[in-house]
């Protein structure tokens, strides 16, 4: 059983997308959406995972539209919505690129907001779902995501670090983390992408509320869902998960303890069994 991972460009819908994949493609699809802070990639939020998933699953992790080398629309957005749409339009782009009529979906932060909008839009083309510290649903800005969203105003690696180490409970409990902040500022302050990432944070941070879904349409969305949040997330509070079990039609939540934002990172020893158990294999 192979479990190596490989990334290659692939057309999705009207843009071309760097995706991470693993695993063979005749296993049930499992497809991989991250979040937002600066410098993310498919790579820097599943690599460490995907070996594992890739023994039950074939993995699809793309970077999505505004971040890694995935190309960029022809007119970038100015709205958080902008992107947003572009993203689900890519994910369900890239699902027929690859022949997958319907997927297993796990979505973190920004991703699980995609996740959301994609079930919304395109309800029969996913099958179970796992959210991760997911937005898309009212919530107060933390003094953290207020950081993560103005880090362009004082782009320094040290400050940097504080972003990242703010996304982890314990970060000397952490091994490699300060590997993490290195790659990913990287791409953060690579020049060739800087100014228009900057662009996208902008969006990010006038927006972000704006990517709540109504109780309604959450009430109709029939997919069964698996919430999972840090107890000590201090980016995005549990209160979102808590939105999200009170108006989705199926919905159970896990909140583990000694996790931040990143329980894929803090916590795999949980969510490894807890996405095996709620997509089967």
């Amino acid at each position: 059983m192979s479990t190596s991972v490989v990334e290659k460009r692939i057309q999705s819908g009207a843009i071309a997308s760097h995706v991470v994949l693993a695993g063979d493609p005749k296993n049930p699809p499992a497809i991989l959406l991250h979040g937002a802070g600066p410098g993310a990639t498919a790579a820097s939020n599943w690599l460490r995972c995907a070996p594992d998933l890739a023994k039950h699953y074939y993995v699809v992790a793309p970077d999505l539209v505004g971040f890694g080398q995935t190309e960029l629309p022809a007119e970038l957005p100015t709205h958080i919505l902008g992107w947003i749409g572009h993203r689900v339009e890519q994910v369900l782009g890239l699902m027929d690129t690859l022949g997958i009529e319907r997927a297993h979906v796990v979505g973190n932060s920004m991703g699980g907001a995609l996740t959301l909008h994609a079930l919304v839009q395109a309800p029969e083309r996913f099958d179970k779902v796992l959210l991760m510290g997911a937005i898309g649903a009212p919530f107060e800005y933390s003094w953290e995501m207020k950081r993560l969203l103005e880090f362009y105003k004082d782009p320094r690696i040290a400050r940097y670090r504080e972003v990242i180490q703010s996304f982890v409970h314990d970060p000397s409990a952490v091994p490699g983390l300060e590997d993490i902040v290195q790659q990913r500022y990287a791409v953060a302050m690579d020049p060739k992408t800087r100014e228009m990432t900057n662009l996208l944070f902008q969006a990010q941070s006038a927006g972000m509320n704006d990517l709540t879904v109504p109780e309604a349409q959450l009430g109709r969305l029939p997919h069964s869902v698996l919430l999972v949040h840090g107890r000590q997330d201090r980016i995005v509070p549990l209160d979102t998960s808590l939105y999200f079990l009170k108006h989705l039609q199926q919905a159970e939540l896990v909140v583990l303890d000694r996790c931040g934002h990143w329980a894929q990172t803090q916590r795999w020893d949980a969510m490894y069994p807890l996405i095996v158990k709620h997509f089967g294999g």
